[in-house]
């Protein structure tokens, strides 16, 4: 009889007890499923971030080589100027030698001859000239029309490279069905991405280009920025010393010798060489026409460009030298419309942010943000297999087998990349040939194309933003991508 009282509560239990079961293999598989779908969607959102990032600084890094291009063709310019001057320098001096030589006899020939060759040479040269640098500036300015085509795409194909990036995420195995990510992409993050992409740069035009200029000026090689008396006068000022027991000589004095920017539109060119009498107390004086040239590229005639004055009798004043006052007499005038608009960092950017500090950076950065979702029928779960509603009866209660896991088992994943500008210094280990050669330190700009991208944390604030924005209010996810 006792025994007959038992029979059936073990089935009971055992009911209950697989119930149970069921319902702790639901939630493992249901936690399983999401935190494997979860890291997948974070994956594609790292995935995406870079993406996008690495586009920016490609472009960044293309901007960088169109500023160098344009800055050596504007070295270009300067160094067609800086010949223009030169040659005219030439001619005079062998013109002038040529006057100095006819009453000497045996000589006449051979500086007549030289003077004829220096004539040829200066109209060859100028008539090249003339024609080069308009051609060079014509390039600049195809230069710059590409270089701003590609900065205002480059907003664009930062978003669409991580798009496709994060679609690419797709796992489609044969008899098994999943969906790629989608980029969530809502207004705010792709508003957010060209605003900051669009504020890190500006166009320098009018005075802005002062920056531009410098950059130039130092470009210039050493026949553009300083053309000295040469060796050939120099061996005669030597012999001319000697025999004036330094004391009573002449010395053949190169009073002008450069090329310069005067202002943002204005190549200027000057070559002068003066004799110089050196005189015991009475100290010396320069008066013989010699050599000299001009050349200008530009608006406006520019300044005289002499190292040298001379104290004028009729003036009362010091003033240039006779070769440099003659120099401007004969200058070229060269057509050039001027420096062109360089893009370059914007002003007032900030150097210490997280973005750049983490990066060993100290220079402004640009964060990029991204952010991946999946569908909610991308992940199966005991809800999507029909086991959301399996009621037990009994002491033990009712488990139901439903998943309703994050967003409705829709994930949603945010991340961010650093564009930020690193060169190693001379002092880095490994730097080897990327340091500068003067070893000094470099600064972000948009003339070198040291410009890369890594993975970092995304701002609290964006990260605080972008879900509430899609998943404050029911986490709904965004209807379009970019």
């Amino acid at each position: 009889m006792i025994r007959k009282h038992q029979t059936g509560q073990a089935v009971v239990w055992f009911m209950a007890t697989v119930a149970a079961c069921c319902s702790v293999f639901a939630l493992v598989y249901n936690v399983g499923a999401m935190t494997n779908k979860k890291e997948q969607t974070t994956n594609a959102a790292d995935a995406a971030a870079i993406s996008g990032a690495m586009m920016e600084a490609r472009v960044l890094n293309y901007e960088a080589y169109a500023n160098r291009a344009m800055v050596a063709n504007e070295v270009t310019i300067a160094q067609l100027v800086s010949l223009d001057s030169w040659v005219q320098y030439d001619y005079w001096l062998a013109q002038w030698v040529a006057n100095y030589g006819s009453w000497i006899p045996g000589v006449n020939a051979f500086t007549s001859s030289l003077a004829q060759a220096a004539n040829a040479a200066s109209n060859g040269v100028n008539y090249f000239v003339q024609a080069s640098v308009p051609a060079v500036e014509g390039f600049n300015r195809g230069l710059l029309a590409v270089r701003e085509a590609a900065h205002y795409a480059g907003g664009k194909a930062a978003n669409e490279a991580a798009k496709g990036v994060a679609e690419a995420n797709l796992t489609n195995i044969d008899n098994r069905y999943d969906e790629a990510p989608e980029l969530v992409m809502s207004p705010y993050a792709t508003s957010l991405n060209y605003v900051r992409w669009f504020d890190f740069t500006d166009p320098y035009t009018g005075d802005g280009r002062a920056a531009a200029r410098e950059v130039i000026l130092n470009s210039r090689d050493a026949f553009s920025a300083n053309r000295p008396v040469g060796t050939f006068f120099g061996g005669i000022n030597t012999v001319l010393e000697i025999l004036g027991l330094g004391i009573d000589y002449f010395e053949f004095k190169k009073t002008s010798g450069t090329t310069t920017l005067e202002g943002n539109d204005h190549w200027s060119a000057q070559d002068s060489l003066d004799l110089y009498h050196h005189i015991p107390v009475v100290g010396g004086y320069r008066h013989a026409p010699l050599g000299y040239g001009r050349a200008d590229a530009g608006s406006g005639d520019g300044s005289n460009l002499c190292n040298d004055t001379e104290f004028s009798f009729i003036e009362f004043k010091q003033v240039p030298t006779v070769n440099c006052s003659l120099a401007e007499t004969v200058r070229k005038k060269i057509n050039w419309s001027g420096l062109p608009n360089f893009r370059d960092l914007a002003k007032g950017l900030a150097k210490d942010t997280p973005c750049s500090t983490n990066n060993g950076s100290d220079s402004p950065s640009l964060t990029y943000l991204a952010a991946t979702e999946r569908q909610r029928k991308a992940t199966i779960s005991t809800e999507d297999m029909g086991w959301y509603n399996v009621d037990v009866s009994g002491p033990q209660g009712s488990p139901r087998l439903k998943s309703d896991l994050q967003n409705n088992n829709q994930l949603t994943s945010i991340s961010s990349a650093c564009v930020f500008f690193f060169r190693p210094d001379a002092t880095d280990a490994g730097a080897g040939d990327l340091a500068r050669g003067d070893k000094k330190h470099e600064f972000a700009s948009l003339y070198n194309p040291y410009w890369q991208a890594r993975l970092t944390a995304p701002s609290s604030d964006w990260t605080t933003a972008l879900y509430t924005q899609i998943g404050a209010f029911g986490l709904n996810r965004a209807t379009q991508s970019p």
